[in-house]
């Protein structure tokens, strides 16, 4: 529960423009300037790492950029290319390099970055940001963070762990197990354990539109409705990730006694760390493709086409 509702650093990337103090990143990012010398006031340009964990293996390396105002740079005009440095072998030496592509978090509003990066090793990790802006110009930070040697959530590969998750037949009431305003029904009559008993390929979506505590829940269905649409005969499953109860008509979270969300007993099964958090799971019930946060649709429609 702590882990779940830590800070998320995608919740700052949606409210970055609001302003506040710049959030600490989940896998605990140090940034050092390099394109200036030291200021007292810090880095021009500041990273904040959007991936709740890293972990030795692919991963979907989730990022965004702020001034030190803590307002985005992140933009579609503006490239951010990556250098990932092995600290715990050669703190100064770049051990492979990748560039990364920009995509809405929320459309037209705020957004963050997105790379394919595989870490051979865990242990502490760097990576140099150098971002170009559409007038030339040229920024760079560094941040260090640890790698873990095995992911919480279910790693790339593994099984997928089988939980009962709520379903309602088609033409039933939708609303004691979404807090979606406009949902899908095919997205709730097949639950992941029986979705895995069936040995059928599937995208579950732990996504709450309503109580999302990264704000992006809504936008990320969305765009998975949105794929959905072109493949009726695959089966996709949402649910909520907090633990929910009916009230008048609209599911409400059910607090703890801090008046803090509680995770669902399918999210503590898969050992979420935030939310929204997709998964793409083949025939044979192994995890093909994991996504945090905000998603291209291409992205999804990539994974899908392999399976």
């Amino acid at each position: 529960m702590r882990r779940l509702m830590s800070l998320v650093a995608i919740a700052a990337v949606v409210t970055a423009c609001g302003g506040g103090a710049p959030p600490t990143a989940a896998p605990s990012p140090v940034p050092t300037s390099t394109d200036a010398p030291p200021s007292p006031e810090g880095p021009a340009m500041l990273p904040i790492l959007a991936s709740s964990e890293f972990a030795k293996g692919p991963n979907r390396f989730l990022f965004s950029i702020t001034d030190r105002q803590n307002l985005l740079l992140a933009a579609p005009d503006v490239s951010v290319d990556l250098a990932f440095y092995d600290v715990d072998v050669a703190s100064e030496e770049i051990a492979f390099e990748t560039d990364s592509r920009f995509l809405w978090a929320v459309e037209g509003v705020s957004g963050l970055y997105v790379a394919k990066v595989e870490f051979p090793s865990g242990g502490r990790w760097g990576t140099r940001f150098t971002a170009t802006f559409p007038d030339g110009s040229i920024r760079t930070v560094r941040a260090d963070y640890d790698v873990l040697e095995e992911s919480h959530s279910p790693a790339i590969g593994s099984e997928a762990p089988s939980v009962d998750t709520p379903t309602v037949p088609l033409g039933g009431d939708l609303a004691g197990v979404t807090t979606d305003p406009d949902p899908e029904p095919r997205f709730y009559t097949t639950s992941i354990a029986a979705a895995l008993e069936a040995g059928e390929p599937f995208v579950a979506v732990f996504a709450t539109p309503a109580f999302c505590q990264t704000a992006t829940c809504g936008p990320t269905l969305e765009t998975v409705k949105g794929v959905a649409a072109d493949h009726p005969d695959l089966t996709f499953i949402n649910v909520e990730p907090y633990v929910m109860s009916l009230q008048d008509g609209a599911l409400r979270p059910v607090l703890d006694a801090n008046g803090r969300l509680q995770p669902a007993p399918w999210t503590t099964g898969w050992d979420l760390l935030t939310e929204p958090f997709i998964a793409v799971v083949d025939a044979d019930g192994l995890v093909r493709a994991k996504f945090e946060g905000a998603i291209a649709p291409d992205e999804l429609e990539e994974v899908i086409g392999a399976l």
